[in-house]
């Protein structure tokens, strides 16, 4: 059982006791048991960010929460009615105004808290802050602003005009029918009464507006949480030696990197978020796992490589992403894109490869574009790329860009065209339908997958589809006998998992098989993260390591120990997150 779910469950048991004690009435006693807990379960329970963001935060809101519940529900059971008559007082039109006005505010930051934690990955303090910091952010802001419109901005107005005529309507009753209302929990008390439909509907809003309020800023908690984490700590670091790179960072410049002859093209898929655990969803990447070499039972998230452009980094250049904050040099842009960094790439880029990178969104998004022009002067391929071409019209836009189908489509032609340059190349791409908080759905796959199952299931099945379908078209071109084909998903991510059925207790992990390697020993199970696919994919296509390994990745073709085997999950995290003097040679490139 999740530790959530337990303190939730202790929670509710001790705040209907409460509840129930605190009824008077047989009748209302027997309210209490039957409708707290649901009173108590609709408010701090059926949000997914309770389960998955990973700090202290969510077991206090459970607690919180109960007492607050309690307190609602204790307020509502215990009004005590009189048929009174008081004299007229007068109230301003404005306050009324004015409160409902707020009582809208806070009836739509309730849908911002859990809009936010499903279309952010707020538990991952870094990733958050990069995204802030990282300069221009193109691509994003349709994305942000019309998920923000359907999750918040939508169903906070329904709900807010359903609680301003009950509120409207309780108020034109009492005063009609010159009832007044009262309160009483020991030193606790409170009356609504008057022969003003305005004053009484003034009282009405105030208690709401208050109720509202406190149940903000209990939702609120989770934001304590996220910079007390070790993470956001971390960020202000003063730089130490660190033991991790001391000891086990191998320089690519320190080694011997021997290159096949004949050389092989690469070509390496990156499918966004994809897990080994949507395996229900995703058979024809289930079968091509089995018929090539997969590493099982896949990658793990380590710190500094569990969102899109720091897992790109971690599997390609064999160090994580680390964002240190309160320094002068870092102003809230990477000058170059860790310049001090040598990648594969760069490697490549020696070699005389052709490369390049291809996505369906703009490449400015987290800076991209100036990470792949670094690393190998990597031709980048995004939406702007394909519009300037004359391959979408200007004003296309769907979801973040363009969708997979086109990414695919796109990706053939830029095959055949690298294939006819004489040259070994690499081709990189970075699909987004799977991208949180739901995908994307294609219209070529939305009526072919039973729609009982929810969107993102579907949106899988689209996505293993589209897959399996590329690669038959690679098998039957002359360049794929002489090409590594290395499939990938980018990250794990928690927030998405439940909405594919995933078990909130289960262990993530990235699906990881690569096709046509050189190398065809079978794989044992190991324990790896994105450092590892480095040492690996060169490994692959032919290349000879001294040591098997590179940067802080190691070969898992070899018998040498991961960094995640070595030190474990828990450890590995803590010393990655370290600002060290061998990293920031990395970051500023001296």
């Amino acid at each position: 059982m999740h530790s959530y779910s337990l303190h939730f469950i202790i929670a509710l048991s001790v705040s209907t006791v409460l509840s129930v004690i605190f009824c008077h009435t047989l009748k209302k006693k027997l309210l209490a048991f039957l409708v707290y807990p649901a009173f108590f379960y609709s408010l701090f329970y059926n949000y997914d960010y309770v389960l998955y963001l990973g700090s202290l935060s969510p077991i206090i809101i459970a607690y919180v929460g109960a007492i607050f519940s309690t307190f609602v529900f204790l307020f509502f059971s215990r009004l005590k009615v009189d048929k009174l008559g008081f004299k007229e007082c007068k109230t301003n039109v404005f306050s009324i105004v004015a409160f409902f006005l707020f009582q809208y505010i806070c009836v739509a930051y309730t849908y911002v808290i859990p809009w936010a934690i499903d279309t952010f990955p707020l538990s991952n303090v870094e990733a958050v802050l990069f995204t802030l910091f990282a300069g221009t952010n193109e691509g994003a802001e349709e994305f942000v602003i019309s998920s923000f419109i359907e999750k918040v901005f939508k169903p906070s107005y329904p709900t807010f005009f359903m609680l301003f005529f009950l509120q409207l309507l309780a108020a034109f009753a009492l005063q009609k029918r010159k009832i007044s209302l009262s309160f009483k929990l020991w030193k606790l008390k409170h009356s609504i009464y008057g022969n003003s439909l305005k004053r009484v509907t003034l009282q009405i809003q105030k208690i709401i507006l208050v109720l509202l309020a406190i149940y903000c800023t209990i939702q609120s908690l989770v934001l304590p949480g996220i910079v007390m984490s070790s993470p956001f700590q971390a960020l202000f670091q003063q730089p130490v030696d660190s033991e991790l790179y001391r000891a086990h960072y191998i320089h690519p410049d320190s080694i011997q990197v021997d290159a096949p002859s004949p050389p092989r093209n690469l070509i390496v898929i990156m499918l966004e978020s994809m897990e080994t655990n949507f395996a229900q969803y995703t058979p024809e990447i289930i079968e091509l796992q089995k018929q090539n070499q997969n590493f099982y039972p896949g990658g793990v998230n380590v710190s500094g490589t569990s969102w899109t452009i720091a897992a790109i980094t971690g599997k390609l250049c064999g160090i994580p992403l680390n964002m240190p904050m309160g320094i002068e040099e870092y102003l809230g842009k990477l000058p170059t894109y860790l310049p001090g960094a040598k990648c594969l790439m760069n490697i490549l880029e020696n070699k005389g490869y052709s490369q390049v990178y291809m996505q369906g969104s703009s490449g400015d998004f987290t800076q991209k574009r100036t990470f792949w022009t670094v690393h190998g002067n990597v031709a980048v391929h995004d939406i702007e790329y394909y519009k300037h071409v004359g391959k979408i019209p200007n004003d296309y836009h769907i979801f973040w860009g363009f969708e997979d189908r086109k990414l695919y489509q796109f990706a053939k032609e830029e095959l055949d065209s690298l294939s006819k340059l004489g040259k070994p190349f690499a081709l990189y791409m970075l699909t987004v339908d799977t991208h949180q908080p739901e995908g994307f759905l294609d219209d070529y796959c939305s009526t072919q997958f039973n729609s009982d199952e929810g969107k993102l299931p579907r949106v899988l099945r689209c996505t293993s589809k589209q897959l399996s379908e590329f690669l038959l078209w690679a098998q039957i071109q002359s360049w794929y006998n002489n090409t590594v084909i290395s499939v990938m998903g980018d990250h794990a991510m928690p927030m998405l998992s439940p909405k594919a059925n995933v078990p909130p207790t289960d262990s993530l992990y990235w699906t990881n098989f690569i096709i046509n390697s050189i190398i065809q020993e079978p794989i044992r199970e190991r324990q790896y993260s994105s450092l590892d696919v480095f040492p690996t994919l060169l490994e692959s296509i032919g290349y000879v390591l001294e040591n098997r390994g590179i940067a802080l990745g190691r070969s898992l073709y070899s018998d040498s120990l991961t960094m995640l085997e070595l030190y474990g999950r828990h450890t590995l995290d803590s010393l990655l997150r370290v600002r060290s003097i061998q990293y920031d040679k990395f970051l500023f490139g001296k």
